[in-house]
């Protein structure tokens, strides 16, 4: 029973190696326009800092 694991271990493992190397078609690349905010406007640099330590 143990060897019956192993080998179906094996050969999941395998057939999802084999799929992952088969390519089922090439993805197309996400090209970021003018409507995605840049760095500067997700992260504010100069606003304030939070502080999470707790006030004693």
């Amino acid at each position: 029973m143990t060897v019956a694991i192993l080998v179906a271990l094996l050969a999941g493992a395998l057939s999802l190696g084999v799929l992952s190397a088969v390519s089922f078609g090439r993805r197309e690349e996400i090209e970021l326009g003018d409507g995605c905010p840049s760095d500067e406007e997700i992260f504010d640099l100069g606003g304030r800092v939070i502080d999470l330590e707790p006030q004693r």
